[in-house]
């Protein structure tokens, strides 16, 4: 007798549940690494076993038994990260950084122009201001992500208000991938890729990070793109660049349709109105950007071997930036699918990028629910080993995984990657003939 793979698979989210209740109990995760990427490993483990049943169409009964399917597997993901929200987000301090801009928005001074040391600011240090990091700098978030942080703020100042704030729009966006799952005519029970994903879970409802929202409005503007609704997909798309960059890499798309080059002004017009009130920042608006993209480098591989080569650090990250927008123009001219585009671009962004902090991967995890990747998926897995920084930096000094680390991570991703573009090019061929 053939298991029953929907039984499978409930059986599959109680145990994830379990173990997401694990991670959240173990209290200071940076003191207990081996544990933390033992319990992570575990929870990628039934996550992995449960996206390759759905892959086998373990999941195709219709109707009622299709829809409680569907309604499980949110209801697992909903309760995966509600008991992680309590935790200390200890593994990344950023939150403590969004609480303290959220306060002083709300005090009304300008995060782009006044860094937290600022002389002024005294009166708004509490107990977290001990967490905030990088203290001398002015705000790197941009302003939507501010209107969050304030929203937080307003709501009541603390770190479990703003998970829940980010939570939700991590909910959000998993409803957007169940819309677009339809419109697409795929099984919505693909959306477990993204649902029961570990690092999805620990990184907005753990540690806290304001990408959840950005990703929400990334994927909401593919949803109304999709459905022809192509001037709000624009705002959304603007919504998403005032909350995190990346948006930006998705514009070349509309420079080579026809028809579709003015929608860049919808955007580029509410970008300007979203950076209007902190004006008065003048050129510091963009100064903590510059200095993150000069300066920061954590986990890539593409930059170092690179940096190897050609010797300056600064002359290769222009030349990666610049094979970025090449590739972005490049796909933009060929691509006719936004969705498929998206994923195209962010996908060589994360590579090439000099810095690749375990969430950023989070903007990738939604497009594997239409176009499934092993190698993807296998390194939104993996990545959770560069927390062993929080072992070895105390010794080395140095806040970089190790060579082993990168290899562990890099080697085996590049091969999938490899294979995978092969079979792809084999198929098409197979196709033309």
């Amino acid at each position: 007798m053939q298991p029953n793979p929907v039984r499978t698979v409930v059986i599959l989210g109680a145990l994830l549940l379990g173990l997401a209740v694990a991670v959240s109990s173990l209290g200071d995760l940076a003191n207990k690494i081996p544990v933390f990427l033992f319990l992570f490993g575990a929870m990628f483990a039934v996550y992995a076993l449960s996206v390759a049943v759905i892959s086998r169409g373990g999941a195709k009964e219709r109707g009622v038994a299709k829809r409680r399917f569907v309604v499980y597997i949110v209801v697992i993901a909903a309760a995966c990260r509600l008991v992680c929200v309590a935790a200390d987000p200890v593994l990344s301090t950023d939150i403590y950084r969004y609480l303290w801009e959220g306060r002083v928005v709300a005090a009304g001074h300008n995060p782009f122009a006044l860094p937290p040391d600022a002389p002024g600011l005294e009166h708004l240090r509490d107990e977290n201001y001990a967490g905030v990091s990088h203290k001398h700098m002015e705000t790197i978030y941009p302003p939507f992500a501010q209107a969050v942080f304030f929203a937080g703020a307003f709501l009541h100042p603390s770190l479990t208000t703003l998970k829940l704030l980010f939570v939700l729009f991590d909910l959000a966006a998993l409803g957007v991938i169940l819309l677009l799952l339809r419109a697409r005519g795929r099984s919505l029970a693909w959306g477990v890729v993204y649902a029961w994903s570990p690092l999805v879970i620990v990184e907005f409802s753990h540690s806290g990070h304001v990408d959840s929202v950005g990703i929400f409005f990334l994927l909401a503007a593919l949803y109304l793109w999709e459905i022809a609704t192509k001037n709000r997909s624009v705002v959304a798309l603007a919504l998403s660049f005032l909350s995190k960059y990346l948006a930006v890499l998705l514009l070349p798309f509309f420079v080579f349709k026809r028809g579709e080059a003015k929608r860049i002004l919808i955007f580029a017009a509410i970008a300007l109105l979203g950076y209007l009130p902190f004006a008065d920042a003048g050129g510091k608006l963009f100064a903590s950007l510059r200095t993150y993209g000069a300066r920061w480098e954590f986990n890539s591989t593409v930059f170092p071997l690179l940096r190897l080569v050609v010797g300056d650090a600064a002359r290769v990250r222009g030349i990666l930036l610049l094979t970025l927008a090449a590739f972005a123009v490049y796909e933009g001219h060929r691509q006719k699918d936004l969705t498929r585009y998206a994923f195209l671009v962010v996908g060589c962004a994360l590579l090439l990028t000099p810095t690749l902090y375990p969430w950023y991967l989070c903007w990738i995890i939604p497009f594997l629910c239409f176009s499934p990747s092993l190698a993807w998926i296998y390194l939104t897995g993996i990545v959770a080993a560069s927390y062993s920084v929080w072992m070895t930096s105390p010794a080395t000094g140095v806040w970089n995984p190790g060579v082993g680390i990168l290899v562990l991570e890099y080697a085996p991703f590049y091969a999938l990657l490899v294979v995978e573009g092969v079979r792809s090019l084999r198929r098409r061929q197979g196709v033309r003939a």
